[in-house]
């Protein structure tokens, strides 16, 4: 951005700490009375060091390291990191297990489109709709610390299974929350569609082209929202992805509206995800066994080689790259996070928009700011 002021204007600096979006970073804006001409974004101020973390843990603790790159997709930051392990080892996952994981991994998309969209309301003016969506997530976070024992960061995944299995009467409680949950998702997309003053805040404001999109390797709703079915559950199939039925959910138009509509229908398909994974789950062990990984060692040395592995978290593409030097830590560890394309995107898209436009299109996105900055 050019820093150069002509005399009918301002740069306005939103953040560090600024309600716009959770977690620190800023938006500098400059602006011609109330319209937006230029602006950048600035990262850097949680600096958590994680890549280098991981180099110095084995790859055991490397797993209750990764839930803290963002612990609203903890889960899918533990199959990415997992998964890239399993490859190096040749560890063949049991069945049970990946469904189980499949199940735990849809559970937190869904408790992060709730929140992430809870958020997105207030910043609009929705205030009570975050609080209708803090209490459902409670529900959804109730499902996950039964399983794993912990409502945020969950240590779960182990290299070729899981920790636990799912206790007795998980099917009856998810049957009872998701009854609930479904009426709540078509109360909010009542509300959205029927309410005069959101659609005009949202139709037509802040719209992302697929190819804008894609030149700048923006991945999850904000991509499907231009119309892209690109999902890597579907495109790249992952554990037992691939025997399930669910559909890419997508829209056309790019705008607010759309990116919010397709998280809405993203929790549907994880909820019929779910179903799914709990009707076919066949018994058999949650480890392989007869190997040394099933004895859950804490040392555990990993074949030389190097290996990218990527999932579809709730934002999108999250990817490791790893490298072993068949030593009990990993020689080097590259995050690819979904969040940071996805505020590139801000720059081309408030250019000419009104101030009052710049928190519904940057909420729009569900960024993860500790995720950038690991």
């Amino acid at each position: 951005m050019d820093e150069t002021v002509g005399p009918s204007e301002m740069i306005v600096h939103l953040g560090p700490q600024h309600p716009m979006m959770p977690g620190p970073f800023r938006l500098n804006a400059k602006l011609r009375g109330e319209t937006v001409v230029d602006s950048e974004v600035e990262m850097g101020w949680i600096h958590k060091g994680i890549e280098k973390i991981l180099e110095s843990k084995t790859y055991l603790q490397g797993i209750t390291i990764v839930d803290r790159i963002c612990y609203l997709a903890a889960m899918t930051n533990e199959e990415a990191y997992v998964g890239c392990v399993e490859k190096l080892a040749g560890i063949e996952v049991p069945e049970r297990a990946q469904y189980i994981r499949v199940i735990m991994e849809e559970l937190s998309r869904l408790q992060s489109h709730l929140l992430g969209m809870g958020e997105y309301a207030s910043f609009v003016g929705f205030v009570s709709m975050f609080m209708y969506t803090i209490r459902d997530r409670e529900d959804v976070m109730s499902l996950i610390d039964s399983v794993t024992g912990a409502r945020v960061t969950h240590s779960f995944l182990r290299y070729g299974g899981v920790k636990d299995d799912l206790p007795e009467g998980f099917k009856d409680d998810v049957k009872y929350v998701f009854g609930n949950l479904r009426k709540a998702i078509d109360n909010y997309e009542e509300l959205y569609r029927t309410d005069v003053i959101y659609k005009a805040r949202t139709k037509g404001i802040g719209v992302l082209t697929a190819d804008v999109a894609k030149d700048l390797g923006v991945s999850g709703p904000p991509l499907r929202a231009t119309g892209v079915a690109f999902d890597i559950r579907k495109d790249e199939p992952y554990l037992v992805y691939k025997d399930l039925d669910f559909k890419v959910c997508t829209q056309t138009d790019g705008d607010v509206y759309a990116r919010i509509q397709v998280r809405l229908d993203e929790m549907r398909e994880s909820m019929y995800i779910i179903e799914q994974c709990l009707d076919q789950i066949p018994s058999g062990p949650i480890f392989p066994e007869g190997t040394p990984y099933g004895k859950r060692s804490p040392v555990m040395r990993v074949p030389a080689g190097e290996v990218f592995h990527r999932v579809e978290d709730p934002r999108g593409e999250m990817g490791f790259y790893m490298v072993s030097d068949g030593s009990d830590k990993p020689y080097r560890v590259k995050i690819r996070g979904p969040v940071y394309p996805t505020l590139q995107t801000l720059p081309p898209l408030l250019k000419g928009v009104t101030v009052a436009d710049i928190v519904a299109i940057a909420g729009s996105m569900d960024t993860c700011t500790s995720e950038v900055d690991r």
